[in-house]
């Protein structure tokens, strides 16, 4: 009897235990916080010299540059222009201006498949003549 009656309190202490944290949250507990921003998982993400990232994707037939501050947030291209060069492995390069269209900056040229090039990117600013130069393989 003494060994059924223990088993009982052993079980029911351990039903108890599981279940002692299911009650209302208290003031203790950490308010769930918003997910962090984070960067396309979608074409290359570069680190910008003058702070923040910047995507570039070959979408479609076009090539699209979108702006990110430091914390990862989309902002406004803080640049007035940008050209584009696309060397092709045994086929040759094309040169492209970039034109801004909405928070973004877009070739208007056609951006040949496949996707597999190396990029030299120019961002021009304002007012200076030295441009944001940013050289990368794109596959």
């Amino acid at each position: 009897m003494n060994s059924q009656f223990s088993l009982r309190a052993v079980f029911g202490g351990l039903i108890l235990f599981a279940f002692a944290g299911l009650g209302p949250a208290t003031a203790a507990d950490p308010a769930p916080t918003a997910p962090k921003p984070e960067l396309p998982m979608t074409g290359i993400n570069l680190p910008r010299p003058v702070g923040g990232w910047i995507n570039v994707e070959a979408v479609g037939i076009r090539l699209v540059v979108k702006f990110f501050d430091q914390d990862k947030e989309p902002t406004a291209p803080d640049v007035s222009s940008g050209l584009v060069r696309l060397r092709y492995p045994g086929k040759g390069s094309e040169r492209a201006v970039l034109n801004l269209e909405n928070n973004t900056m877009v070739t208007p040229a056609t951006v040949r498949p496949p996707h597999n090039f190396f990029v030299i990117l120019n961002l021009f600013f304002e007012g200076t003549d030295e441009p944001e130069t940013h050289t990368f393989n794109y596959y």
